[in-house]
């Protein structure tokens, strides 16, 4: 039995709202949307990036748009880095899940066809987020790497963004972006 489009549309409409709960009160936003929301605004990047941990980075220059989006929920990051070979572009998404009460970051880029997830926490005294996941190992495929996802805010114009890999049970710092607030 074949149906059309529009039907189908329609069924997988019906379902979304059942598993969903449509109708039912969205999770409220909390202290921690509202940290995350400190961040919003468009920003220029250094890019520090490592081909290897026993090598200098390259360094890169780009520019970041973050903003709140889905009514404040979930904060998106469209990073453009004007890279020496080729440029790079990706897009990121922080957020707190209410339910789960833990922070989660999604990453995509230019660069691979997969997506990153990772889990971590907020450590307010240092102005400090930390995730860990796994990323696809390119080198050996069907595996994945450990990483570790450090965002620390300076103050309201400055913060960091560090990303670390563990290869052959060593962690090295593969990227660092600097950014900077434009005003």
């Amino acid at each position: 039995m074949r149906i059309g489009f529009k039907a189908a549309l329609a069924v997988a409409a019906v379902m979304v709202g059942i598993a969903t709960g449509a109708g039912a009160q969205a999770a409220p936003l909390g202290a921690e949307h509202a940290a995350l929301a400190r961040f919003a605004g468009h920003w220029t990047v250094k890019q520090s990036y490592w081909t290897s941990p026993d090598k200098p980075p390259v360094i890169d220059q780009g520019e970041a748009d973050l903003a709140m989006v889905l009514d404040g929920r979930h904060l998106r990051q469209d990073l453009r880095i004007a890279g020496q070979d080729k440029p790079f572009e990706g897009l990121g998404y922080i957020g707190y899940d209410t339910a789960a009460k833990t922070f989660f970051s999604t990453w995509m880029d230019v660069n691979f066809t997969g997506l990153i997830v990772a889990r971590g926490a907020y450590d307010a005294a240092a102005g400090r987020y930390t995730f860990v996941g796994e990323t696809p190992d390119f080198d050996h495929l069907g595996q994945s790497i450990p990483l570790r996802e450090v965002l620390t805010r300076q103050d309201d114009d400055h913060f960091t963004y560090a990303y670390y890999e563990t290869r052959d049970g060593r962690e090295s710092q593969a990227v660092r972006l600097d950014y900077t607030r434009v005003r």
